[in-house]
């Protein structure tokens, strides 16, 4: 393989399953190799592995959580990201389910469905759009000298350059020797590749191109577009062309259900310190019956059973609010088949240490009642990081004010995703897709055309884990069995 940047010095090596395995030996697969990936790591070797479609999404979260270092691809992709194409892959939809690169041009392709160069560089102009790097296959037919060779592969690595400014890999095989009983001679193979890697230019790699600042924003100027950046080395201010805010949020009170702002550490030993309360805690209670304090309450639940006393605790009259009924319902059962004491219709006042015994809190209930217990874990909420924002862009909860683009309204320049903006909940799943949107109309800004509309008035998802082995969610009005859902978060 060779790079479009020449002075990229980590090696890279993958491999495409064609469609030679089935779903469980793909899995299998998968998991094989999964301890490869802190090895190559440790020898700067980027290893990728493309399966068939249909295994993308079981494999994405495979290696997400068994190697997230091994990169994923796919096989092929459309070169628009959405539309009445039968049959085509969306880069868009690759890009949303984890791939971060994607083959293009392979020699079977070619011969077998009649890719031209120039559909091979409409498909990675749409590949980089979508932020997947684009690995196209190149190679000749016609078995003969190192500069035939290379002079029958000129058009195919051009072809794409033209269209891409970020890094492309070129997977450079003789065509003529595909399928043979004998590989192409190796001298041959290095001659031919070192004379590919002049024609790839000296294409300054992205990295390069980037500066990183680590900091925190106090303030943005938009008259002057201008962000205050307080570095460990003292505040600077950082002109922007375009500003995209994606801050994300935190929340409310002191719990690591987000990352801590103070950085990793910070959060990791917020994790841990939780882990002893709750492992020398004889009663908790939940604040809130979001997604958020259900899970919790149920992993909670299922870990020590009848061993605590765990109480939910919501102001609604029903967990999930917001939910159809027969989501809520369900997952109040599972709850209450884990031993979780479910108190609706019934606010918490007030949380502070027991002044008998500082090791207990004292809740103050709307009932007037009051609890003392070892642990008190709120759920009720997130803050969205934007106090460096001026007001007259955010609303009455902080919430950055986005229009149908995802442009922040009332300023130029400035665009907004994930958990900041006003136009959807503080969900995962919407942040991706806001992700996807705000890339797509980024690029298309740059370039001179128009954004295109983020469409977020589609059916509401959510899905919600109810210990190991129960979960539920919604999809529009309709409740998704457990089986679905575990589905989909494996």
């Amino acid at each position: 393989m060779t790079s479009s940047t020449p002075g990229r010095s980590q090696r890279t090596v993958g491999v495409s399953l064609k469609m030679y395995f089935s779903f469980s030996q793909t899995t299998e697969y998968i998991l094989a190799c999964a301890p490869l990936g802190p090895r190559a790591l440790a020898l700067d070797v980027d290893i990728f592995i493309i399966p068939d479609f249909l295994s993308l999404t079981s494999c994405s979260t495979t290696l997400r959580l068994e190697a997230p270092t091994i990169r994923l691809g796919a096989q092929d992709c459309f070169w628009e990201d959405s539309g009445a194409y039968t049959g085509e892959v969306s880069p868009a939809v690759l890009k949303s389910i984890g791939c971060s690169l994607v083959e293009l041009g392979h020699a079977e392709r070619r011969r077998l469905f009649g890719e031209t160069d120039e559909q091979v560089a409409r498909k990675a102009r749409a590949a980089e759009r979508n932020g997947l790097m684009p690995l196209v296959c190149i190679g000749e037919k016609s078995h003969g000298a190192v500069d035939e060779a290379v002079r029958e592969c000129k058009p195919q690595i051009e072809s794409i350059l033209d269209v891409t400014s970020e890094e492309v890999i070129f997977a450079y095989e003789p065509v003529w020797a595909i399928g043979q009983p004998e590989p192409a001679d190796s001298e041959y193979v290095v001659a031919v590749v070192k004379e590919l890697r002049k024609l790839c230019g000296q294409r300054t790699p992205y990295k390069d191109t980037v500066t990183f600042l680590l900091g925190t924003a106090t303030s943005i100027d938009t008259s002057s577009k201008t962000v205050t950046i307080t570095t460990p080395e003292g505040s600077i201010a950082q002109q922007y062309d375009i500003l995209v805010i994606t801050t994300g949020s935190r929340t409310k009170g002191d719990v690591p259900w987000k990352p801590s702002l103070q950085g990793y550490e910070a959060t990791q030993s917020g994790l841990h310190k939780i882990q002893e309360q709750v492992r020398d805690a004889k009663s908790i209670v939940l604040g809130g019956a979001g997604p958020t304090g259900v899970e919790a309450a149920a992993e909670l639940g299922f870990e020590f059973g009848k061993g605590k006393e765990i109480t939910l605790i919501t102001s609604s009259s029903q967990v999930l609010l917001g939910t159809p009924l027969n989501v809520a319902s369900f997952a109040e059962n599972e709850l209450r088949k884990l031993h979780i004491t479910v108190i609706k219709d019934t606010r918490i006042i007030s949380a502070l240490p027991l002044p008998s015994d500082n090791n207990k809190t004292e809740l103050t209930l709307s009932s007037g009642a009051k609890m003392a217990v070892d642990l008190y874990l709120p759920t009720v909420g997130v803050l969205p990081n934007t106090e460096f924002v001026p007001k007259s862009l955010l609303n009455e909860d902080g919430d950055v004010c986005v229009d149908d683009y995802l442009r922040v309204k009332g300023v130029e320049g400035v665009w907004a995703a994930g958990d900041v903006v006003d136009i959807q909940p503080s969900q995962f799943v919407y942040m991706q897709k806001q992700a996807a949107a705000l890339a797509k109309n980024l690029d298309l800004v740059i370039n001179g055309r128009e954004p295109v509309l983020y469409k977020y008035d589609g059916a509401p998802m959510m899905a919600v884990a109810l210990g190991r082995s129960r979960a539920t969610g919604r999809f529009g009005g309709n409740r998704l069995p457990s089986l679905i859902v575990w589905f989909l978060s494996e």
